[in-house]
């Protein structure tokens, strides 16, 4: 083999591992702490440690979890603490887990969270006993080696792979900062029927945060009303970033019916 690969036509390749891996943290200190730079290979990303992701004063590649890699300001709190855009205001797309999870008491065991971040929601999850698979690709920096070496279980997928799971057999998918206005209807509807497709009768789909232009919101809502699913949580509030107000947040928690076809 030369350079860990065997020679043409038979081109079978080892993977390539970080020069000086070092074992991970220990279980009860890699959630909340940012690992060894050792155990990544930087060599196609702009930061070239994890001190440089967390402190978000470089251009990255990537832009929609720009503060996820900052575990201690950025993800603390998440999901355990609303996040209101007007301090003046008690108006949030935000829900806390106990809320969702208090909608199904003692039924929420499995379930996926497919986002752009660092697995922050399945380390929170897993405080409340539920087992959290995490989506992620790559975008410009290194989330599923994040994820892995917190000690969670990253799902290396894009949005248009059918997702590995069996029929009917989440109790959850989450979603936020992933779906968003950016997305062709036809592919949204490829993705919510795959994600119908695992989720179990009774299970819950959260849509956190969606953001999109007020003008194309009735358009996208009309896309989840189509899988009919029961609704627990259900808002609309404005995005108060910009100065227009053009764009919105919707959220919801939907749970599915059962469907006993023959």
């Amino acid at each position: 083999m030369v350079h860990g690969c065997d020679p043409l036509p038979r081109r079978r390749c080892f993977a390539k591992a970080p020069q000086y891996y070092t074992k991970p943290l220990p279980a009860n200190e890699s959630m909340w702490k940012l690992p060894d730079d050792r155990n990544v290979r930087w060599s196609q990303y702009k930061c070239k440690n994890f001190t440089c992701l967390a402190k978000n004063t470089t251009q990255k590649g990537f832009f929609k979890c720009a503060d996820c890699f900052n575990l201690d300001d950025h993800e603390w709190p998440r999901w355990i603490k609303p996040v209101y855009q007007d301090p003046n205001s008690n108006i949030t797309a935000d829900f806390l887990i106990k809320e969702v999870l208090d909608l199904k008491p003692n039924e929420i065991r499995i379930g996926l969270d497919f986002s752009i971040g660092t697995g922050t929601f399945a380390a929170r999850m897993r405080e409340y006993n539920v087992t959290i698979v995490s989506a992620a690709i790559n975008l410009g920096a290194p989330f599923n080696e994040f994820i892995a070496l917190r000690g969670l279980i990253p799902l290396y997928l894009t949005i248009n792979q059918r997702l590995p799971f069996f029929d009917n057999t989440l109790d959850l998918i989450h979603t936020t900062r992933f779906l968003d206005g950016w997305i062709d209807f036809v592919l949204l509807d490829f993705i919510l029927y795959d994600w119908d497709r695992v989720l179990r009768p009774g299970g819950i789909l959260w849509i956190d945060s969606f953001f999109c232009l007020k003008e194309d919101l009735n358009d996208y809502l009309q896309i989840f009303r189509m899988l009919r699913y029961k609704k627990h949580k259900w808002i609309v509030v404005p995005k108060r970033d910009k100065t227009d107000h053009l764009e919105v947040f919707f959220s919801a928690v939907l749970e599915k019916p059962p469907r006993p076809f023959r």
